[in-house]
């Protein structure tokens, strides 16, 4: 539980607000929900745990808060921890996992893939205390098309797309870029 309040704090300094704590069903695993605060105009969600498999933790972004997307992020860390226990497979770059539901109703989007940190400053994305270095990943809401197109060409040809597309990672209600 030690490591969990020094990430809650790690995240706390870095978002500029404390988060609140919620607990899914879909995974044993605690979410941290900051507001948006101090030039961030995004709500961001933290696993908290996820850590304890694979040395890694998701972050997911929305304009918004939904409830659900605290559920979403619970079925993505169950995905992130039964791919370690099959395959002892860090959470990696290009990683796609399977939402099961749209992420908002009426969203095309479906799935999302992990990506670093990009939004948070620098350093941000390693965590360390001393005896853990844990990582933390952005996961991006996309159509499981560009899914699909992910895994075909590469995230560095997916995330080319969505320079070109103009896509707004945060937006999802977003037409599909491919």
């Amino acid at each position: 539980m030690i490591v969990v309040k020094q990430l809650l704090d790690h995240c706390g300094r870095a978002f500029g607000s404390s988060g609140e704590l919620y607990q899914t069903e879909e995974a044993d695993v605690l979410i941290a929900v900051y507001p948006p605060a101090g030039g961030r105009g995004w709500w961001t969600y933290a696993t908290l745990e996820l850590h304890r498999t694979g040395a890694s933790e998701c972050l997911l972004y929305s304009y918004r808060f939904e409830r659900d997307i605290v559920t979403l992020l619970g079925r993505v860390a169950r995905q992130v921890r039964e791919r370690w226990e099959r395959q002892r497979a860090r959470l990696s770059s290009g990683a796609v996992f399977l939402l099961g539901d749209a992420i908002q109703e009426a969203s095309p989007l479906d799935c999302v893939i992990a990506t670093p940190a990009d939004f948070e400053e620098e350093g941000f994305d390693y965590f360390t205390n001393g005896a853990e270095v844990i990582r933390f990943m952005m996961l991006h809401a996309i159509a499981s098309t560009e899914a699909r197109f992910a895994e075909q060409h590469g995230l560095e040809a997916l995330e080319e797309l969505f320079v070109r597309a103009g896509v707004d990672s945060l937006d999802f209600m977003r037409t599909p870029a491919k």
